[in-house]
């Protein structure tokens, strides 16, 4: 048996000296960037976690890919990555208004050092995250998962993508033994540490069973900005 590793683990030292750059992709910069010593950094961390729980919780039909926290000093930044920036904005910003004043309220952090922005994600097809939320929604609406995988490598083949792999897992249409059914092309070499690799996972909650959805996106060697 294989030892399995987290995609994005396997990267760390890596995105984290890619954190700076401007203009890098979102598979290229960690989700975390802060520095906490003795106490404070299991509470920031415990905090970390809760915002995103919770914004995924509120966000679950926004199209919410990402969510990036920077903290310098006291000041706390809030970066969400979404595919439809419109539902998160609402009419004249009322509904990200709302959503800061909650978020302020309920982790009771300073109004005048959070900052809540948003980015949008113009091409869905190239993140893994937002295509594992699609077929997840898809196969809730009882959609052959066959179809729908293959539809999707598809979309990805001519979306610029070296390579990508689907992997569903779990009782598939029903079916009384579980299994794992694999859809790909290209190649994408996780072992490979200066690949840039998208890597989402997604639990599917079906009517027979929870399934999980793997997604792989090989997007080039761009991981060039480390050094020893």
């Amino acid at each position: 048996m294989g030892q399995k590793i987290s995609v994005n683990l396997f990267r760390a030292k890596q995105k984290l000296a890619n954190s700076s750059a401007k203009n890098a992709d979102i598979t290229s910069t960690p989700l975390s960037v802060w520095f906490a010593q003795g106490r404070s950094y299991s509470k920031l961390l415990l905090q970390d976690i809760k915002l995103r729980e919770f914004l995924r919780g509120r966000l679950h039909s926004a199209g919410l890919v990402e969510v990036k926290i920077t903290r310098r000093f006291r000041k706390l930044d809030i970066i969400l990555h979404t595919t439809k920036p419109g539902l998160i904005i609402g009419r004249q910003g009322s509904v990200i208004k709302q959503l800061k004043e909650d978020l302020i309220k309920k982790f009771k952090l300073s109004e005048a050092d959070t900052k809540l922005t948003i980015q949008e994600v113009r091409d869905p097809n190239r993140s893994a995250e937002a295509i594992a939320q699609d077929i997840s929604y898809a196969l809730k609406k009882r959609a052959p998962f066959r179809r729908v995988a293959k539809n999707y490598i598809d979309r990805i083949r001519y979306s610029g993508i070296l390579g990508a792999k689907i992997t569903i897992k779990g009782r598939l249409n029903g079916a009384d033994i579980a299994r794992a059914e694999h859809f790909s092309f290209g190649s994408v070499p996780r072992h490979t540490i200066d690949a840039q690799i998208d890597y989402a996972m997604v639990h599917c909650k079906t009517y027979a069973g929870i399934v999980g959805i793997k997604v792989f996106l090989y997007k080039g060697d761009k991981l060039t900005n480390y050094t020893n």
